[in-house]
């Protein structure tokens, strides 16, 4: 054989266990990754706040609700689970300062998800509080 024809079969082999090897590292990486992605959703934690009546801004309605609060981190669902009656007070504090309109509504009720999920997480200052639902809200 020649040796430039050898030379390339080397080459092509090299080239084609390298392809091999690069396969095998990403699907070990990517089926690595997916197991830590449901390790995450194993590890959320939820709590459920006692039912509250809080008074609307400038208004004679009062607002019925109960939520739950979504933690991806059990040190902290540990932490705050004795804390209820702050995240209770915060919500009250963010309800009473809503006008009417500003509660009606898909567009109302996530806005309120939101910056309740927000002042949480600059409460406790920790991220780890990821969501906030509703569980009933009514507004009377």
């Amino acid at each position: 054989m020649d040796t430039k024809k050898i030379i390339l079969i080397v080459v092509i082999v090299v080239l084609l266990l390298f392809a091999i090897a690069g396969f095998a590292l990403g699907f070990s990486s990517y089926k690595n990754n997916g197991d830590k992605n449901k390790n995450k959703d194993a590890e959320k934690n939820y709590i459920t706040l006692e039912e509250m009546y809080c008074n609307i801004k400038d208004s004679k309605k009062i607002v019925k609700i109960k939520a739950t609060i979504e933690i991806n981190n059990k040190n902290t669902y540990e932490e705050l689970e004795g804390k209820q009656f702050l995240m209770r007070n915060e919500i009250n504090k963010i309800i009473r300062s809503k006008e009417e309109n500003e509660l009606q509504g898909k567009e109302g009720q996530i806005a309120l998800q939101n910056e309740i999920k927000e002042n949480l997480i600059k409460l406790f200052n920790n991220e780890s509080i990821t969501n906030v639902f509703f569980d009933d809200l009514i507004i009377q």
